[in-house]
């Protein structure tokens, strides 16, 4: 527990602001009902959709709070992508999870440590191999490959490099999904400033602007990151943030149809592909709808706080008002309503992300169960259910001492907001 509450300081430390800092760290909010901790969970009932969300960033400690939300949201199952690394975190992480029942799958991160090192991507590649032995459903990159993580000469480590070739290779020869973060929003990458469309959010968070010759440009991310993905064709790979190119559904529309090892999801980019025409983007989801699964980035971390327990929460971005758990449900209920709604036009989820409304798409139910549900059912949480139920993988104490004597301690959790 002692590793758990360390950990989970630093991710909300670092989970708005990955590559660098905030203007402002807040204080966690403490849980007005600490003893929900300790309620039994039972997956929902049946309501008008069944529903998982495949991008969320949980602490450990929030498990028991985040299988509330699920209840009350609609939501079977998630993906936690900040899963960690480390033998003994790894085995934590997973006792902390299977006391919410099979509902909460995790994700392992790479740690960069050694990028130099020869056989990096071996040794990582091996330790990720253990890791999905034991329990883990696949792989989360963040966007700190391509904009933050640096070789010895200075140089930031490029999405395409040869050395993590078997990292990618072992999730495809164990049947995994590569969820990976290339790049970010065109906004991004434009001239900070009153002009910029996402200048209140940058304003907030000035370490995500990525303008100037400090960094690869947006297209350079992209085609680095395709061109990986064509050099690993037996790998899926799940695009986050509707393939980080949600402002062209033309260039993702073709991408998809290029590469049939490729997934996408729709977390945190429903304001970007909802400002298209309901046409275009309904065409789009109909034309792809085996290949996109349905997320909304959500960020929960649970820790103890001044003596009590207290949360940090984010609902697909960073928000002027702080988010509490009661604005969790709405929240979803936005993305029920673009997805599902006949109307012209209605709010998003995430206005900072852009002060402007979106155009519902109201999909067919066939559509909407693939999106919602039978997707990630199929790609990501059968097959991990079935490993799950065939592992030998046990939280004994035998295990944690051995993951703590070889060395293993290290974790590195995955940034949130990603």
């Amino acid at each position: 527990m002692r590793a758990f509450a360390v950990l989970t300081v630093a991710l909300v430390a670092t989970s708005l602001c990955a590559l660098g800092g905030c203007k402002r760290t807040p204080e966690p909010l403490i849980l007005e009902k600490p003893g929900v901790a300790d309620a039994p969970q039972t997956p929902p009932v049946p309501g008008p959709r069944r529903a998982h969300d495949v991008h969320a960033h949980l602490s450990p400690l929030s498990y028991p709070v985040a299988t509330q939300f699920m209840d009350e949201s609609g939501l079977q199952r998630v993906v936690n992508m900040s899963g960690g690394n480390g033998r003994e975190y790894i085995l934590q992480n997973l006792a902390a999870a299977d006391q919410a029942g099979q509902r909460i799958a995790l994700f392992y991160n790479l740690d960069w440590s050694g990028i130099d090192e020869p056989g990096f991507g071996q040794e990582r590649a091996q330790e990720f191999t253990w890791a999905i032995a034991q329990g883990y459903g696949g792989l989360k990159i963040s966007k700190a490959l391509g904009l933050g993580v640096k070789t010895a000469d200075g140089k930031l480590l490029a999405v395409d490099d040869e050395r993590l070739d078997p990292i990618w290779q072992t999730a495809g020869k164990h049947g995994v999904v590569v969820g990976i973060h290339t790049s970010d929003p065109k906004a991004f990458f434009e001239k900070p400033g009153p002009q910029n469309e996402r200048h209140k959010e940058l304003s907030h968070a000035p370490s995500w602007s990525f303008y100037g010759p400090d960094f690869p440009s947006r297209n350079e991310l992209l085609a680095a990151r395709d061109r990986m993905i064509a050099r690993n064709p037996g790998t899926t790979f799940l695009l986050l943030h509707f393939a980080n190119n949600p402002e062209d559904i033309e260039y993702v529309d073709a991408l998809l149809k290029k590469h049939p090892n490729l997934v996408i999801d729709v977390a945190a980019r429903l304001g970007e592909f909802g400002r298209h025409e309901a046409s275009r983007v309904r065409k789009f989801f109909v034309d792809h709808q085996d290949r996109i699964l349905f997320a909304t980035d959500i960020m929960l971390t649970v820790q103890p706080y001044k003596g009590q327990m207290a949360y940090s929460l984010t609902l697909g971005s960073i928000s002027e008002k702080r988010p509490t758990l009661d604005d969790i449900k709405p929240f979803y209920d936005l993305h029920w309503k673009y997805f599902e709604s006949s109307e012209a036009a209605i709010d998003h989820p995430v206005p900072i992300q852009g002060d402007w409304q979106v155009h519902p798409l109201a999909l067919e139910a066939d559509v909407l169960d693939k999106l919602y549900f039978k997707n990630a059912e199929r790609i990501i949480f059968a097959p991990w259910l079935a490993r799950r139920a065939a592992s030998t993988v046990g939280q004994t104490a035998q295990q944690l001492a051995a993951a703590s004597s070889d060395g293993s301690k290290a974790a590195v959790v995955e940034a949130g907001a990603n």
